[in-house]
């Protein structure tokens, strides 16, 4: 059966959304890796690796993490990812700019920080916002039903051995 034009024009349009976010996270992933290898050419070239710099590099890799999470997931991104992202660069921030900052402003992104991180531990709390917890047991499940499966396998090739 033929589809309706709308329905083909949906299927279409649906077609080229898919490659625009697909470029756009190849291109979120290229510029990452890049940014991680020029953060570590400079510190090689200071010979210096402060807070701020391993900070910078855990953001990089938290923004690889929510692409991978993108693209190999459902396209959707939990909220604890960008929330962790944004504690990241917000305490890297306070950090940097400790001696210029006033107390006000110090106490302001402190409590930022805090309202933050509230935020994620109630995102726990809601159902279907936060599901890293079952997904690492379900990934442990996983790795020790492989593991077991091994110990069978080699289980059943000794005996096969051992019975001629």
């Amino acid at each position: 059966m033929n589809k309706p034009l709308i329905a083909k024009i949906n299927d279409k349009f649906e077609t080229l959304l898919l490659i625009i976010q697909a470029g756009a996270l190849i291109i979120i992933t290229l510029a990452t890796a890049v940014a991680i290898v020029a953060e570590g050419y400079d510190m090689f070239a200071t010979k210096s690796i402060g807070l701020a710099n391993l900070l910078l590099l855990f953001l990089f890799i938290e923004i690889l993490s929510m692409v991978r999470q993108y693209s190999l997931g459902q396209h959707e991104l939990k909220l604890k990812t960008p929330l962790v992202i944004t504690v990241v660069a917000v305490a890297r921030y306070l950090i940097i700019n400790m001696e210029h900052l006033t107390s006000k402003w110090i106490l302001l992104t402190s409590v930022s920080i805090l309202i933050l991180t509230i935020a994620l531990l109630i995102s726990r709390q809601i159902k279907g916002l936060h599901d890293d917890i079952e997904e690492e047991n379900l990934s442990s499940l996983q790795k020790l039903s492989g593991k077991l499966s091994g110990i069978v396998c080699k289980k059943k090739d000794i005996q096969k051995d051992d019975n001629p």
